[in-house]
């Protein structure tokens, strides 16, 4: 698993700086802004509902405060021969922007919408679960808040790189915690770190 995701962070590493190396090209010929489809930053990040490890390319939607994150994560589990893949959107906000020299330190929040998939997901269950008995495990919404810290870097590829650290939990999670006693408040959070590289 380690070896498939190292290929896999390296080739979104080369993907990128070739579309912004083309994309350099394209605004000395013609003035144009930086085109929609090129993603502005690539994002690596450990925990968080998404996987194990996942990554992922993000993009600004309105100006900086507004970041979409879509990411592929995977997680192994001891006993299983089958690898849970996830695709979230993640939909991140700048609350608040903090200056400190040449770090910028901002609170963050946001929703991830997770779609897993391995041999034992349904986005409807099967007739012989009871009915309203199982949450679907096929999709999920995950809030989180957390804390980013970025710093801009003097290169031409990579201008800038974050660290961020995130508390999140899922709908389900958060479901059983409201409607049962079995599920507690405190068990229902995870943490989550991560590495920004923006382009």
């Amino acid at each position: 698993m380690i070896r498939r995701f190292i290929y896999i962070i390296i080739s979104l590493i080369l993907f990128s700086s070739t579309l912004v190396a083309e994309e350099k090209e394209d605004v000395e010929q013609d003035s144009l802004k930086r085109k929609w489809y090129i993603p502005r930053a690539a994002k690596i990040q450990h925990a968080g509902n998404i996987g194990y490890m996942s990554i992922g390319a993000t993009y600004y939607l309105v100006d900086d405060w507004y970041q979409l994150s879509i990411m592929y994560g995977m997680a192994e589990y001891p006993g299983h021969e089958r690898t849970l893949n996830t695709v979230a959107f993640k939909n991140t906000f700048l609350i608040k922007k903090f200056y400190y020299k040449d770090f910028v330190v901002s609170p963050i929040a946001g929703l991830s919408i997770n779609f897993g998939s391995t041999h034992n997901t349904y986005r409807k269950l099967p007739d012989y679960f009871p009915d309203d008995y199982y949450f679907q495990n096929k999709v999920h919404f995950a809030p989180f808040v957390g804390v980013m810290v970025y710093h801009p870097l003097p290169f031409k590829t990579i201008k800038g790189v974050d660290f961020y650290t995130e508390l999140a939990t899922m709908d389900n999670y958060l479901l059983e915690a409201i409607r049962t006693d079995y599920v507690k408040y405190s068990e229902i959070w995870n943490l989550s770190l991560g590495v920004t590289l923006y382009f």
